[in-house]
């Protein structure tokens, strides 16, 4: 009986990033995991909440936001925030 190539091709690790939709997880300096995703070109002006500057609409920036909270991963979703990418990295590696 003759094996179908189907079940033949070399196992390849799924991706990650491509799998959560482009979401990566990142523990921030507090020790909690957050969720973070990228967003090219926002439709609307957020303020960041690091350095409370405007990040006009179109500009690259990331959102992020966790689901480990006392309230629930809702309660996260729900409060999740607008960032410029230089902020967030400079949060995250601040001690």
């Amino acid at each position: 009986m003759r094996r179908s190539k189907k079940h033949s091709r070399p196992f390849r690790p799924i991706d990650e990033r491509a799998a959560m939709g482009g979401v990566r997880r990142e523990t921030g300096r507090d020790g909690v995991e957050y969720k973070v995703r990228r967003i090219p070109s926002g439709a609307k002006d957020y303020v960041c909440p690091d350095c409370n500057q405007r990040i006009p609409a179109g500009q690259d920036h990331v959102v992020v936001w966790t689901e480990d909270t006392l309230w629930g991963a809702q309660y996260g979703i729900d409060s999740r925030r607008h960032w410029h990418s230089s902020c967030w990295r400079r949060y995250r590696a601040r001690v």
